[in-house]
């Protein structure tokens, strides 16, 4: 009982800690969105609240940003019972006035809360097959896991993908111990939850057909029955089914659906064997627990048929990325449970059946060395929230804007988002209207979100009117945030009134190469803003992970705080 006891309180130590690693930070940057990504989900919730539940956008699934709107819903009818807000205007107003509580609660929603269930459903996981301290050591690598504890921090699709993989997992582990109807249905439900999630999520088709293959076989069937066995097509319909209702658009407004997702296809390209492995996995892992994994899912392929089983998700889902994915870190979140399976398994189940039984002193080199391969990952991690805790150099170079420049004062910035975090003044805003002359579609919507930015602007408040450095200006339009755009060129600068420039560190491409060329001798450097601990004006040593916080340890390591350097160049 007492050792019942003491593993039980590990294992809420464990959740505990991935909590407190989840939660620390988590209000990082706000009422700032200095997370790309997030205004994705955020905005979309949002917006469904006009009664058009189409998201127009299929990129990634809506389920995400529904699952949003509805806690968003909760809030607004909870708001309106304490006096908060009176009507829904009022709450949109509120949302564009301080959007923190609604960031902060998608953050938890999105974030935290499936961050925390992935480390309990990992050791649930672990536990229903190996021992219980397999379970707990691949509990406790999910709990500190850098890219896990970071992307636990954001409201995006990732995190409540990998709980939904999680949860299809043991869904398929009870067709593979019971193969009942509801094991199949479950199982399917599941499934159709991930994929609704992220598209990638079908890869676990490949874990449900070999289960089914396995089952099957070991009941007789012959292919024709293998192929036509009713539980297995009830499961797919299953999947299907769930798919259409958390995307019933994908039907309703199907030419819309495969348009977007065809050309969302068209940003995947082939990324090689090497870099998840040597970048993704090496940096947001950490390259001694990725190898303990893999030898560690290596040996579980050998151990027996649900070793094979197992491995046959993260194997198939690494193949995919080989060929079609995208270079960010966050791709690679789906293996990092699996790979957190086979460290618990190398450390507390294979080595102990085969060379620890009558030697101690082994055992305790062993298992000295299984809590020494996480500390990287800790350090990472908790330098992670304290960067989250830290003042953004967007934040530091508004402030001395305001200081130090006088209102009106015209700035052009090379990014719409690595950029001071200023608003652009009411009399910028209004000329947007003009521009939605241009849309293609969703006039109505931006119109409707252009007249709240108007209501929280203050007329009277000069500002200072913020311009867009771009290649081709002429083709922006599409996204109201990147006008007025203006090319790379200090003769147009001068033409606009424009003195000075903000040049970012995170983001170089050859027209901005050329464009400094050109801006240097023209200028001088009035201020620079840097994230680094030396103080330093620099490019981002981590060229890939540009949506918040580094990946790469010799970039995550130099710094104090987040946001990309920052430049303020003055045209004389």
């Amino acid at each position: 009982m007492k050792s019942s006891v003491d593993k039980k309180t590990l294992l809420y130590g464990i959740i505990f800690l991935g909590i407190i690693l989840r939660v620390w930070g988590i209000s990082f940057g706000l009422p700032y969105q200095f997370h790309q990504d997030e205004s994705i989900i955020v905005n979309h919730a949002m917006a469904y609240g006009t009664g058009d539940l189409n998201p127009h956008f299929f990129s990634i699934p809506p389920f995400t940003s529904y699952l949003v709107f509805i806690f968003y819903g909760v809030m607004f009818i909870l708001g309106k019972f304490i006096g908060i807000w009176n009507s829904a205007y009022n709450f949109a107003l509120h949302f564009f006035k301080d959007p923190t509580i609604f960031y902060l609660a998608g953050r938890f929603l999105i974030g935290v809360i499936p961050g925390v269930g992935c480390i309990y459903y990992t050791y649930r996981i672990s536990r229903k097959f190996f021992t219980e301290k397999t379970a707990l050591y691949a509990a406790a690598v999910m709990a500190v896991s850098f890219l896990n504890v970071i992307n636990s921090h954001y409201i995006y699709t990732d995190m409540i993908l990998v709980f939904f993989i999680l949860l299809a997992t043991d869904g398929i582990y009870s067709i593979y111990r019971r193969g009942s109807w509801k094991d199949y249905c479950r199982a399917g439900i599941l499934i159709g939850l991930a994929v609704g999630t992220k598209y990638n999520g079908a890869l676990l088709l490949v874990p449900y057909c070999v289960t089914h293959f396995v089952l099957a076989k070991s009941e007789g069937m012959n292919f024709r029955k293998l192929f036509l066995a009713g539980k297995f097509w009830i499961g797919l319909l299953c999947v299907m089914g769930v798919f259409v209702v958390v995307n019933p658009f994908s039907v309703l407004d199907h030419q819309g659906f495969f348009s977007s997702v065809l050309k969302q296809g068209g940003a995947f390209s082939a990324t090689g064997w090497k870099h998840h492995i040597f970048y993704s996995l090496a940096e947001g892992f950490s390259w001694r627990l990725t190898v303990c994994g893999i030898v560690g899912l290596i040996l579980i392929f050998k151990k027996n048929t649900w070793g094979k089983i197992l491995i046959s998700f993260p194997l198939a889902y690494y193949v995919v990325l080989v060929f079609k994915s995208q270079s960010f870190a966050r791709y690679v979140l789906p293996i990092v449970p699996f790979l957190s399976i086979g460290c618990g398994y190398l450390f507390f189940n294979f080595l102990p059946e085969t060379l620890l039984e009558k030697k101690k002193n082994v055992k305790i080199f062993v298992i000295s060395v299984a809590i020494l391969v996480l500390v990287p990952m800790i350090y990472k991690s908790v330098t992670a929230d304290i960067l989250f805790s830290s003042k953004d150099t967007r934040i530091e170079a508004a402030e001395w804007i305001k200081e130090n420049l006088p209102p009106n004062t015209k700035i052009a910035c090379d990014s719409t988002t690595f950029r001071p975090a200023l608003d652009q003044p009411y009399s910028q805003i209004i000329q947007k209207r003009d521009f939605l002359t241009k849309q293609a579609g969703l006039k109505g919507l931006k119109t409707r979100k252009l007249e709240f930015v108007l209501k929280v602007s203050n007329e009277k408040d000069l500002g200072y009117p913020i311009y867009f450095l771009f290649e081709f200006p002429e083709k922006q339009g599409q996204f109201l945030d990147t006008i007025p755009a203006i090319s790379y060129s200090v003769e147009a600068l001068r033409a606009k009134g424009i003195n000075y420039v903000i040049i970012n560190g995170q983001l170089f491409d050859n027209a901005k190469a050329d464009f400094l060329k050109e801006l240097i001798p023209q200028s001088e450097i009035v201020k620079d803003f840097s994230p680094y601990k030396d103080d330093v004006y620099r490019e981002s040593r981590d060229p890939v992970s540009i949506t918040c916080l580094p990946v790469m340890g010799r970039e995550l390591f130099l710094r104090k705080k987040t946001g990309p350097s920052l430049r303020i160049y003055k045209i004389i």
